[in-house]
């Protein structure tokens, strides 16, 4: 799968004023000892995300908990000029009349864009008359499989997952929950980019700990399921329980955020030498807002990103330039 940065231009630079053109992007061969590079680049700025939304009896304070929170990423996502795509779909598989919003993203269009994202809230909320038989793993499968009618993923996008739920995932339809298959089945459909950087997030909102926080009675569970794909992909886990969802909602944004807005290295660089600006602007080293160097493991392959935070985060229309020498240059 292709990740479709566009780079404006990448320079490798010897140290003795001799220069060459590279057509490579921020992808470089094995550098000599006295060589240094510059990359000049604009980020991918496309994302799916999929909110799987647990419709059992309950979990309606919960949606309206979320809903009420949403708007926050929605405007910082609109700020920055990402491309987004969103959907919305139930934990409830059950295939009869009794469930209407069953095996489908709900509404029309199936999913939203900044065009028409101010739907978002009122979608979220999809009530808890659904079946009790929660199966949101083969919710999400099912969704986003390339034959399902609707299809919204696209091949150059990050996809974000979003589960909401309280209770464990029974799904047995398209995996056992219990085991790799659902983190198998997004290696698969969302492999990683060209540059090795990850193709799909994983994120939940739910029950992290041994201790019931449903007012009304109803049964909740820790979410295991939920966290073998959560902690497959670096994602984000939150309590439900809070009484604001506001954390939540802040901390999957800046996840996604940074895995858009990363600068992936094609070697090892050495911290010392790097220099970074955003529009033109120098960027410093600071984890609130500036820049961090960070390493990402998929599988046998270790990445080093340059990730953003706060202020520094860039614009989809920003210029990124990032100056540095690989370890071992002199």
């Amino acid at each position: 799968m292709k990740k479709t940065t566009m780079v404006l231009s990448a320079l490798m630079m010897a140290l003795v004023n001799t220069t060459g053109c590279s057509n490579t992007g921020t992808k470089f061969a094995l550098p000599q000892q006295n060589e240094q590079f510059s990359g000049q680049t604009f980020y991918n700025n496309k994302v799916d995300m999929l909110f799987v939304v647990d419709n059992s009896k309950s979990m309606l304070q919960y949606q309206q908990r979320l809903a009420a929170k949403v708007g926050d990423m929605v405007d910082t996502l609109n700020s920055l000029g990402m491309d987004y795509r969103i959907g919305v779909t139930t934990s409830t598989m059950a295939k009869t009349s009794d469930y209407p919003s069953a095996r489908k993203l709900v509404g029309n269009p199936v999913y939203l864009t900044s065009a028409n994202v101010n739907l978002l809230a009122d979608r979220i909320i999809v009530g808890e008359s659904g079946s009790d038989l929660e199966r949101s793993l083969d919710a999400m499968k099912l969704v986003t499989s390339p034959d399902f009618s609707g299809q919204f993923l696209r091949s150059d996008a990050l996809f974000s997952v979003i589960f909401i739920s309280d209770e464990v995932d029974q799904s047995s339809e398209f995996g056992n929950p219990d085991s790799n298959d659902f983190v198998n089945y997004l290696n698969t459909r969302k492999p990683l980019f060209d540059d090795g950087t990850r193709g799909w997030i994983a994120n939940y909102i739910g029950i992290l700990t041994n201790q019931s926080c449903d007012s009304l009675g109803g049964h909740v569970s820790i979410g295991t399921q939920f966290n073998k794909l959560v902690d497959a992909s670096n994602g984000v886990k939150s309590s439900i329980c809070a009484a604001d969802l506001s954390s939540a909602v802040a901390n999957i944004k800046a996840r996604i955020i940074s895995q858009l807005t990363s600068y992936r290295f094609g070697d090892v660089p050495n911290k010392a030498t790097i220099q970074v600006t955003v529009g033109g602007k120098a960027i410093s080293e600071d984890s609130a807002n500036g820049w961090t160097l960070e390493t990402e493991v998929n599988g046998a392959t270790t990445v080093y990103l340059l990730k953003f935070h706060g202020e520094a985060i860039p614009a989809a229309n920003e210029q990124v330039t990032v100056n540095y020498k690989p370890n071992g240059a002199t």
